[in-house]
């Protein structure tokens, strides 16, 4: 049986390259770790600490989006310190005006997901410390909003609009 000790990267398709960079390290805060222009590939990291997490690899302008019901990638997380970091990291996106698709406190977790240039959903959350979260009913996956975030939508609310 194979046991990798983690997950070490993900590459995700991107129409325009230069576009996603500057979404990556201008919002994300991420480091260019190198660069291929001859294969159009970027590799980018978190406070330098891998070689990467993340690589961009260009398609090009007329790339096919993916259907929403296709099997495939749902979403990249980063995972942030505190609560704290969150709360500025939410605020950040709002004057970045990137919107955001829904906030939830998933019991194990409080999560703020949105999308990058090319639609790629991903997560930025903080851990709830055990003993917040083992006192509510689903510990692992609730659905709450976020306080801090009380006019965006839900976990609930998404759920809700694929229902109709």
């Amino acid at each position: 049986m194979i046991r990798a000790e983690r997950i070490a990267h993900v590459v995700l398709k991107v129409r325009d390259l230069e576009r996603s960079r500057k979404f990556y390290c201008g919002v994300l805060g991420m480091d260019v770790m190198n660069h291929s222009p001859e294969i159009g590939i970027l590799f980018l990291a978190n406070n330098r600490r891998d070689h990467h997490e993340l690589a961009l690899l260009e398609v090009g302008p007329n790339a096919e989006v993916p259907s929403p019901g296709a099997v495939g990638l749902l979403h990249v997380a980063f995972r942030l310190r505190n609560e704290e970091e969150l709360r500025a990291a939410f605020k950040e996106l709002k004057e970045q005006r990137v919107p955001i698709s829904f906030t939830v406190n998933h019991g194990i977790t409080k999560s703020v997901y949105f999308r990058d240039p090319d639609g790629h959903e991903l997560e930025l959350y903080c851990d709830n410390p055990p003993e917040e979260y083992r006192k509510l009913p689903n510990s692992y996956m609730g659905a709450d909003k976020l306080d801090f975030a009380p006019d965006e939508p839900g976990l609930k609310d998404v759920f809700a609009a694929l229902r109709r």
